[in-house]
């Protein structure tokens, strides 16, 4: 599919999704809205505007919001003093590798402040896991296999194939040559 029946296709099915994951959580209670992988990291689903006030209750100072159709409730966050990184990237599909070294930086920045990151996308599953794995690699020492079972623990509805993400496969290969003090071309 080309970069722009993805998209197409992502905002055609937005708004049913959505729908559908909302209904799953709220509604049925079938899978957490969100969830802690680590004392500092959440890994959730789309905020609306309502939740700010829970995630400011629950610890939350930071947000990562990988969603190219959604640019969050910016408003309630600035009143609730949460600082948002946003990695825009259409829906099923993966982040571009500069903004997962990006995103990881910045979970990694507040996580030693002491703070709690909000990890989303739509449904908490793909975009939102894919910098999950990529800091627990890099900074909770996991390989990819190990950081994709820790995530499926704390969320088992994450996709289960992160691992083959090519953008993972290539974050592993360059925090692996920069462990061995190799470089990699960009």
């Amino acid at each position: 599919m080309t970069p722009l029946l993805r998209r197409l296709y992502a905002r055609t099915v937005f708004y049913p999704t959505l729908a559908w994951n909302f209904a799953l959580a709220r509604i049925l209670g079938r899978r957490n809205w969100w969830d802690h992988i680590d004392p500092h990291v959440i890994v959730g689903a789309y905020p609306f505007s309502r939740d700010v006030e829970s995630m400011h209750a629950a610890g939350v100072r930071a947000v990562v919001n990988t969603c190219e159709e959604y640019e969050g409730p910016h408003v309630k966050y600035l009143k609730h003093g949460i600082e948002q990184l946003r990695i825009p990237t259409t829906d099923f599909s993966h982040p571009r590798l500069a903004d997962v070294e990006q995103a990881v930086e910045f979970v990694q920045k507040h996580a030693e402040a002491g703070e709690i990151v909000y990890i989303h996308c739509k449904a908490g599953r793909a975009r939102s896991a894919t910098v999950a794995i990529c800091w627990l690699m890099k900074y909770r020492g996991m390989s990819a296999t190990e950081a994709q079972a820790s995530l499926l623990k704390s969320r088992a509805h994450i996709n289960p194939r992160l691992t083959q993400r090519p953008v993972v496969i290539e974050f592993g290969k360059k925090l692996a040559a920069s462990s061995k003090g190799e470089s990699t071309p960009d």
